[in-house]
């Protein structure tokens, strides 16, 4: 998984042009259940294997920055969880 999520597809905050870093008060998520799809496209089943789920926030606009590719940071103190759940693994 590691190098599938190296590439220009899929980069580090601070390799985003659009993101440039990540400040201590932000945490990583996406802008779309669609766009966490894309991003670990072929690994849902092993992470969900492992007991890894979706957490669902909703965060204020201005307290979010999205990415070139789906990638969004945000101030997790301005975060209200909604909801989780678990993977899916019909991939």
């Amino acid at each position: 998984m590691s190098s599938d999520h190296t590439t220009y597809r899929h980069p580090a905050p601070h390799w985003d042009a659009k993101l440039q870093r990540i400040a201590p008060h932000e945490r990583c998520g996406f802008d779309s259940h669609e766009a966490l799809d894309r991003w670990f496209a072929g690994w849902t089943g092993p992470l969900a294997a492992c007991g890894f789920r979706a957490w669902v926030y909703e965060v204020p606009d201005e307290y979010v920055r999205v990415g070139a590719h789906g990638q969004a940071l945000f101030d997790h103190a301005r975060a209200e969880l909604i909801e989780t759940y678990e993977l899916e693994t019909s991939e």
